[in-house]
């Protein structure tokens, strides 16, 4: 059983991550890579908005009893095999939990043009991920 209440719960968290995201004004990659307090603000903001996803995701599979997943990033699939979310933005939601995974584990280091990258040019696949789970839920 899905509980409604907990994932749009979740969704809310995500929508405040990203109000706190919008609200960081950097000018450049230069200013964005010198500022470490901005820097890491943004970089945890946004795993914490990942890992929101991905317990949303999580909810559903267990809601609906569907296959267990064996990383986190299969969970996206998953859920799109279950009518959850479209086909066509697995790939991203994957490509933002193995964004997540970098900024947890630091393989290798953070590539800040890519933390930088996503927070210019991404934040909107929040939105659509936030979109698509609303869509389901009003249908159910």
């Amino acid at each position: 059983m899905i509980d409604k209440t907990l994932i749009e719960k979740k969704l809310r968290n995500i929508e405040l991550l990203l109000k706190e995201l919008k609200s960081v004004k950097i000018d450049s990659f230069e200013e964005f890579k010198e500022n470490v307090i901005v820097k890491r603000f943004i970089e945890r903001n946004l795993e914490l908005a990942i890992e929101q996803m991905v317990d949303i995701c999580k909810h559903f599979i267990s809601g609906l009893d569907l296959e267990e997943p064996e990383t986190y990033a299969d969970c996206f699939d998953i859920i799109s095999k279950g009518g959850v979310i479209a086909k066509k933005s697995t790939s991203i939601f994957k490509s933002m939990v193995r964004f997540r995974n970098i900024l947890i584990h630091a393989y290798n280091g953070i590539d800040d043009s890519i933390t930088y990258g996503i927070f210019n040019k991404h934040l909107e696949d929040f939105r659509k991920f936030i979109n698509q789970i609303k869509d389901y839920l009003k249908k159910e």
